[in-house]
């Protein structure tokens, strides 16, 4: 699956439109100022969307278990022209039931609704395909988080009912060829 800030149209399909601003990557250790400065750049509504609580940074060692190969996959977005700017963070994770990973996704408040968390669900679950470690994803955010619910009904998914103002809710895979 090609990402928007690697994907560039030939000359003949070239519009004005300028080339996605966007650049995603595997995170590493030495991500982690990048995505402290998000999160802080994050409103209190978007924190809480994400995590339920208004958490503004990661300690190293809750960081350097995300980004661990055996934990998952977590992608950072920056800014194609600024690389040291994080727009946006995706935790794809494995979770204590085999063959079950975890999506979580934080987009930077100014990048909010231009389809950059639509486009980050889909890229980790076509990841989540080709992994034949992974059979589902859950995600789990609070109930009023309207964008993640407009995500989930853009793609016909079931929201079930809110538990203690959280939604918890299975994702369908692409289909695997």
């Amino acid at each position: 699956m090609s990402t928007p800030s690697t994907m560039t149209p030939s000359p003949a399909e070239r519009t004005s439109e300028p080339e996605p601003p966007f650049t995603t990557r595997r995170a590493d250790l030495g991500d982690l100022a990048r995505v402290n400065a998000l999160h802080h750049r994050c409103s209190l509504d978007t924190r809480y969307a994400r995590y339920a609580s208004g958490r503004r940074e990661l300690k190293m060692s809750e960081f350097a278990r995300l980004v661990h190969p055996a934990a998952g996959t977590t992608w950072i977005t920056t800014l194609r022209d600024d690389r040291e700017t994080a727009v946006a963070v995706t935790h794809l994770l494995k979770t204590r039931t085999p063959s079950v990973f975890e999506l979580a996704v934080l987009v930077g408040d100014p990048w909010q609704g231009r389809g950059l968390g639509s486009w980050l669900t889909d890229y980790a679950l076509h990841s989540a395909m080709a992994d034949p470690r992974c059979d589902a994803v859950v995600a789990m955010f609070g109930a009023t988080n309207r964008r993640a619910l407009r995500i989930l009904r853009r793609r016909d998914v079931t929201v079930p009912t809110a538990s203690a103002g959280v939604i918890d809710v299975t994702l369908p895979l692409p289909e695997r060829s």
